[in-house]
């Protein structure tokens, strides 16, 4: 009389793992649960690995040693999924191990659910013996911490979820015929699109019930030689599951799952050449794809690859230096940008506006910026502005600045206009290309300062970073404060969109870094009684101020306190 089939079949496939599968092995027969069987699968091993496995199963009737030619990990997988008798299927990777709840919590969570499948959070165990409790999620964990559904009608979701086979528990009826593919490396990521897109959710356990070793030799994870391109093949598989299924927002999973796993594959230190040509071959599938570089606001993955991979992440940058200035402390800036910028030309002279508007047509970035020799972007600067554009779809970003020895935290705010956030800085707009086509030419005969504040309100769609600075301006030619109430005061709607009140305010907001700046007392006294009579002279009304307008420069301008 045939035995019944035990509740849960486990599949663990070993190739020369001598020195890890009894620990494997071990961690399963420590299991509070016993209802399982394990086949255990030997992949052509050439070390002791079946002496290993016998020595360890010695005489447990759950286990069944499969010895089969060496055919890789996929192959292995599925002659343990034919073999297997239970309704539940599991899978152990011959290196790792579960904790001694893993079947038992799984089980219990999957049966009193009736979910399809259940994934839990895991251990990441390094070689030095450090222990890392890892959710299995990337992003922000889970809030929860009692199993709970995840949804999986979004394709942003499922690309958070690891795609492994190993920390998951399955009904048989779920798999059905899906498979994994033969001789393929990283061949979870298409076993496990397939069930998300058949299963639409997935019950997950918060506990670390899996136990992952990290930094083994010969890892498929750490491989660091062109066996690396196969990633890009499973991507175009994944690709097409994706794409033929229910799933939402399928475009936006995608490229963040492409994202994720180029960053994966480049992390591990490699020859320059191969890192080169698998970046070269990512672009051409991203693009034939139709997918973008998107981290998907986590702060994991190196932004370094994103202009080669993705053109709408490449920043031109426009660099004023007349004979006698230096532009090396910008550079070195530059050089120093998490995202690296694409292009760098240096002018000889001329005005930020005239530069942008003029010189825009002849740069291949989406993105451009005009800086003056010697101010320097912080590291993170490029990166915050370009992520924030995408993630607003905006045409431009104002970035936070401080005058270089300025002496007032004004200096890092924005003009704070109730129709726009705009730039006191040419150098603080970071604007698409495209959008600089539709900008009238007539701009560039107004001062920087007020020319920035027109862009601003002409293109509307612009956001800002903040609040922390983000570049250091070098010391500006002064511009005088009657020239610049005349230009806010008759500059025409067609340029400036904005009421005498905002452009009252804007005025207020320049003279206050002009007095901010200002060596002295005196000095600053002098310069708010100009900014009065300058104010009054042009016809722009008394402003409404904010809390950045000092009393001094308030009562000069008669201005009321907002």
């Amino acid at each position: 009389m045939a035995s019944c089939p035990p509740a849960i079949s486990i599949i663990l496939p070993c190739h020369n793992l001598a020195t890890f599968i009894g620990g494997a092995i071990a961690s399963l027969q420590a299991q509070d649960f016993t209802d399982f069987e394990a086949l255990v699968i030997d992949d052509g091993s050439t070390d002791d690995s079946i002496t290993a496995i016998r020595a360890a199963i010695a005489d447990d009737p759950r286990f069944r040693l499969i010895p089969q030619p060496h055919q890789g990990l996929s192959v292995a997988r599925n002659t343990g999924i034919e073999a297997a008798r239970g309704a539940i299927l599991g899978f152990l990777d011959g290196d790792d191990q579960f904790a001694p709840g893993f079947l038992s919590a799984h089980h219990h969570d999957l049966t009193q659910s009736g979910a399809d499948w259940t994934a839990s959070a895991l251990t990441l165990v390094w070689p030095d013996g450090r222990r890392v409790d890892h959710p299995a999620i990337h992003g922000p964990p889970p809030t929860d911490d009692a199993p709970h559904w995840i949804d999986l009608t979004d394709a942003r979701d499922v690309a958070r979820l690891f795609p492994s086979a190993w920390n998951k528990l399955y009904r048989r009826d779920l798999i059905g015929t899906t498979r994994f593919i033969p001789g393929a490396l990283y061949e979870d990521h298409p076993f496990f699109w397939t069930l998300a897109c058949k299963s639409g959710r997935i019950r997950y356990l918060p506990r670390p019930l899996y136990h992952y070793r990290r930094g083994r030799p010969g890892q498929i994870t750490d491989r660091a030689d062109r066996a690396i391109f196969q990633q890009l093949d499973r991507l175009q598989e994944v690709a097409r599951i994706a794409r033929t299924s229910p799933l939402r927002h399928t475009d936006q999973g995608l490229s963040q799952l492409a994202t994720r796993l180029i960053h994966e594959r480049l992390e591990p230190p490699a020859p320059e050449e191969v890192k080169t040509g698998f970046v070269t071959e990512a672009a051409r599938l991203m693009t034939e794809a139709g997918l973008v570089w998107d981290r998907a606001g986590t702060q994991d993955i190196d932004p370094s690859p994103a202009p080669r991979l993705d053109p709408r992440m490449r920043l031109s940058t426009l660099i004023l230096a007349p004979p006698g200035t230096d532009a090396g402390p910008t550079l070195q800036a530059l050089d120093a940008q998490h995202l690296p910028v694409w292009e760098r030309r240096i002018l000889p002279a001329g005005q930020a506006i005239d530069a942008l508007l003029t010189d825009h047509a002849s740069l291949s970035g989406a993105w451009v910026v005009v800086l003056h020799a010697g101010d320097c972007p912080a590291p993170d600067w490029a990166l915050r502005c370009l992520e924030t554009a995408h993630a607003q779809q905006a045409d431009g970003v104002i970035a936070p600045a401080r005058h270089d020895g300025g002496l007032r935290p004004l200096d890092a705010g924005f003009l704070p206009l109730p129709d726009c956030h705009a730039a006191p800085d040419p150098a603080m707009l970071v604007l698409r290309r495209s959008a600089l086509q539709a900008l009238p030419a007539d701009l560039r005969h107004l001062p920087d300062p007020v020319a920035a504040l027109c862009i601003a309100a002409l293109l509307r769609n612009v956001t800002r970073i903040g609040p922390a600075p983000a570049l250091s301006l070098a010391a500006r030619s002064e511009i005088r404060l009657m020239p610049l109430a005349r230009s806010l005061a008759q500059t025409p709607a067609a340029l400036c969109p904005l009421p005498l009140s905002a452009r009252a305010a804007a005025f207020a907001h320049l003279a206050q870094i002009r007095m901010a700046c200002a060596p002295g007392r005196l000095r600053r006294l002098d310069i708010a009684l100009m900014a009065g009579l300058a104010r009054h002279r042009a016809g722009l009304p008394p402003p409404l101020c904010g809390p950045e307008i000092g009393p001094i420069l308030r009562a000069c301008l008669r201005g009321r306190q907002r």
